[in-house]
């Protein structure tokens, strides 16, 4: 009956739905320069505004936490059910077939940055909550709509929300991971590696170096700017020549090399093409005096995944393997400068992975100039709680997949009794990638899922 009700609902509001969604998305919510109640720039500001919108429409009580978080809370009562999602995203990237903040409808699908990481799942959480509320479902418990603008970069966001909002959900779930949930997210930590370098006098050498723009993005470009005289610039040409996805501008004085790879989120590394590691790789053809002071130790921190060049290499039962991503890499003459994303096991404590990693760098001459980390998360799979999510996805879609760990992180991790649950299924766009994007039939089928779980935690 509650069912049955709540999918009439949502197919009579679908077309509002999308159009929210669309509106949503033509936000260029990257994280940018700071401004007043706008902590991660004015894109990021522009989409708090828009779901604020759509709150007040929708009759929720609504509050900004000073443009880092905001929030919409329906219903009464002493405990809260909680979902926690995102409205920033990554920068797009490139190999785009369409505008990446249009929000374009095609063949049953929209397509923009965002879509399902996490735009599109706040909308349905957002009409999830609504259509408990205009049906006058009973619950016993407060809804409330936690909205982060931060989680794709530092979570100053949720850093900021839970020290100026004392109240913690009793339980809940951000629509950030995979179904049927994920019980088990592994530790984060950014490594940021820094080595001071001599500036080369030889002919041939590099002037300056890049690629990558995240750290938990796999780099999609990456170039180089060789000083070289004209006849060098001839034999460099010639030894790179052939090799994909590379090509070479001769410039005055020196050669332009430029890399293509293929983007993915940094928890999955194997599923990209790391174009920084694509560039030294290349660049080792050239013999080029840089070799035995930076260029060998980072081309084997971009080519290895697993953490075994950093000495970070580990793995445990519950959630396997460590995985590493040189997401953002930069040389300009002087410094070396590498930032490198590390998923570790649950089970692994990070001083334990610090101390390996510089026992490891320390013969090399890099330096750990700063590390952010994020805990492990681990939430057994017994607790009530899941034990309902996995009923209601049971029942919404027969499928008997077990609860899964990953290397990716949610908010999840921000307060206590909260794990990551889906956002799309088959055809939808992968996260991070170009072309991300969410069929209409999904954003109905999630936000049903959605509502069913939270009228069912609110009892």
């Amino acid at each position: 009956m509650v069912r049955d009700a709540l999918q009439h609902w949502i197919e009579e509001h679908t077309e509002q739905m999308v159009a929210d969604l669309r509106a949503l998305l033509q936000c260029e919510s990257v994280r940018s320069h700071p401004l007043p109640m706008a902590p991660f720039g004015l894109g990021v500001r522009y989409a708090f505004d828009r779901v604020l919108e759509f709150g007040e429409r929708y009759g929720f009580r609504t509050k900004d936490y000073d443009g880092y978080a905001l929030h919409l809370e329906m219903g009464e009562g002493e405990e809260i059910v909680a979902t926690l999602s995102h409205v920033d995203v990554v920068p797009p990237g490139n190999g785009w077939s369409v505008p990446p903040f249009e929000g374009v409808m095609r063949d049953g699908y929209i397509y923009a940055r965002g879509a399902q990481d996490d735009k599109g799942p706040t909308v349905a959480v957002i009409y999830a909550a609504r259509a408990i509320r205009e049906l006058g479902l009973p619950i016993h418990k407060r809804i409330r709509l936690i909205v982060g603008g931060d989680e794709e970069s530092g979570w100053e966001c949720m850093k900021h929300y839970f020290q100026h909002e004392p109240e913690r959900p009793c339980c809940g779930f951000t629509p950030d991971g995979g179904w049927p949930l994920i019980y088990a997210e592994k530790g984060i930590v950014n490594l940021q590696l820094e080595k001071a370098v001599s500036r080369s006098e030889s002919i041939p050498h590099i002037a300056w170096a890049r690629g990558g723009e995240r750290a938990n993005m796999v780099p999609d470009y990456a170039e180089a700017f060789l000083q070289a005289t004209e006849q060098q610039i001839i034999a460099m040409q010639h030894a790179l020549a052939g090799l994909e996805d590379i090509v070479t501008t001769s410039e005055e004085n020196g050669l332009l090399v430029m890399v293509r790879g293929k983007s993915a989120h940094g928890s999955s590394p194997d599923e990209g093409i790391n174009a920084v590691a694509k560039l030294l790789n290349a660049l080792k053809l050239l013999n080029l005096p840089e070799e035995t002071t930076w260029l060998a130790t980072v081309r084997d921190w971009a080519n290895s995944l697993d953490g075994s060049t950093l000495g970070i290499a580990h793995t445990d039962e519950v959630s396997g393997a460590t995985t590493t991503n040189l997401g953002v890499f930069e040389y300009d003459g002087s410094r070396v400068k590498c930032t490198v994303n590390v998923r570790y096991p649950v089970t692994w404590a990070l001083d334990a992975l610090l101390e390996h990693l510089h026992a490891a760098i320390e013969p090399t001459g890099f330096s750990l100039a700063s590390h952010f980390g994020i805990a492990p998360l681990y939430v057994p799979l017994e607790t009530p709680f899941l034990q309902t999510i996995l009923k209601v996805y049971h029942e919404e879609t027969g499928d008997d997949t077990p609860p899964k760990t990953m290397g990716g992180g949610t908010y999840a991790r921000a307060t206590q009794n909260i794990v990551a649950i889906g956002t799309g299924f088959e055809g939808d766009g992968a996260a991070h990638e170009p072309d991300e994007r969410i069929a209409v039939s999904t954003l109905q089928r999630i936000t049903l899922i959605y509502a069913r779980i939270l009228y069912e935690l609110a009892q």
